[in-house]
């Protein structure tokens, strides 16, 4: 496993080229001009999210799904990335509300999130609202979005969809759309098959007292519930845990090597990782043949979990996989970054300047562009007409393609 990046996030990269925009320092975008165009780019920034049936009993990740924009002023030679002078809306497209589709309202407060409404994700936002500009000044971006599969006529699907509205502040007018974006999500945490459809949770904190001496069932049965988090360290809730405790990833994936094999699930990751029905992995990455465990990917659950401790004393979710692993140096991730947090950097002198995402042209991790499943591929199809990686340089701009990553091409 390559594990150097130090960012909230994971995953194996893209492997193809970006689009090339020559990108001015962000300023007003002049939304008013007659004729002015945009480009909207949105990605999640997984690939997948997801939460537990029930918190009745425990808490192992809440309902929180992130999307991420950029918006760039088209030009003929240059494109610029707006980030004033505009203001950019969500909305998910048929599904307004979520506390009638699971419990973790009912229990939020057990878990410390204290007043929190219904329909109110843990960072404040709802199943619509305004993005707000990241510190970075580089993209817009709406977190914790508490967003179910479930749609409001409870149909289940995991590729829920958001639309993304971009207005003029001085006019109100919208001045460019992203009409369908992936927000995925999916609540296919299997625990069941190893723990029976009775009294799962029972068995679970049993299972847990009994092989590390604490009381969870006991505290369940006199009204206290605990989050995994409190104790295990998560960083993809950003939760130091207590020392001398495993990591949350470490305790999971070490204590379960080898049990999800009991199952007739196909990859085994999807037993608990979303799932023989979402089908988490399904970019380009999976069209090629790759998988979880793959060399340069995650690794099997005992690696996952051995990576965690002595000598690597790896950090799940800020150390992970790296696109340049396998891809080389041209297709490298920032150094010192995921993939999710890296920008195109290796573009023609003067060209883009730091500031276009590499998740903005190849789409989220585990959805990579192509993706097999034609709803993640909405939003190149919008931007180029083409459901792959946006690779048209009329995406940004008129022009024909040139070498983008560092004068080179790609497929």
């Amino acid at each position: 496993m390559k594990t150097t990046e130090r960012s909230r996030g994971f995953l194996p990269g893209a492997i193809l080229t970006l689009l090339m925009c020559a990108v001015a320092l962000a300023g007003p975008p002049g939304a008013d001009a007659a004729g002015a165009r945009y480009s909207v780019f949105a990605v999640n920034d997984l690939g997948m999210h997801c939460y537990q049936r029930s918190y009745a009993g425990f808490m192992v990740l809440p309902p929180a799904n992130n999307v991420k924009v950029q918006v760039f002023r088209k030009g003929g030679e240059g494109a610029r990335l707006v980030t004033s002078g505009i203001r950019v809306t969500y909305r998910i497209v048929n599904n307004t509300r979520s506390a009638n589709k699971t419990d973790f309202w009912k229990y939020a407060a057990s878990y410390g999130f204290v007043g929190l409404k219904p329909n109110v994700g843990i960072t404040g936002n709802g199943l619509s609202g305004r993005m707000k500009l990241d510190a970075s000044k580089r993209f817009w971006i709406a977190t914790a979005i508490p967003i179910t599969p479930y749609d409001d006529a409870m149909k289940f699907d995991p590729l829920q969809v958001a639309r993304i509205e971009v207005r003029s502040t001085s006019t109100g007018k919208v001045i460019a759309v992203q009409p369908k974006v992936v927000v995925p999500v999916s609540d296919e945490m299997r625990c069941d098959y190893c723990h029976g459809p009775r009294d799962t949770t029972g068995s679970i904190l049993q299972a847990h007292d009994a092989d590390n001496g604490t009381t969870l069932y006991a505290d369940l049965q006199a009204g206290t519930r605990h989050a995994c988090s409190q104790c295990h360290r998560d960083n993809a809730l950003a939760a130091p845990g207590m020392p001398g405790v495993e990591p949350l990833s470490q305790a999971m994936h070490g204590f379960h090597a080898g049990k999800t094999s009991a199952t007739t699930v196909a990859p085994d990751c999807y037993t608990c990782h979303p799932g023989a029905i979402t089908k988490c992995l399904r970019g380009r990455m999976a069209q090629g043949g790759f998988t979880c465990t793959s060399a340069g990917c995650h690794g099997n659950m005992v690696q996952v979990a051995d990576s965690q401790g002595a000598p690597m004393f790896r950090e799940a979710w800020l150390q992970e996989p790296r696109c340049g692993g396998c891809h080389g140096a041209t297709y490298a991730e920032n150094p010192g970054q995921l993939y999710r947090n890296s920008y195109l950097t290796n573009g023609p002198d003067g060209m883009n300047g730091n500031k276009i995402q590499c998740e903005s042209c190849h789409g989220s991790p585990h959805a990579e562009w192509p993706s097999t499943k034609a709803i993640d591929n909405r939003v190149p199809m919008h931007l180029q007409g083409l459901a792959t990686f946006v690779k048209k340089c009329s995406a940004c701009h008129a022009g024909e393609s040139g070498g983008i990553h560092g004068g080179g091409g790609g497929d």
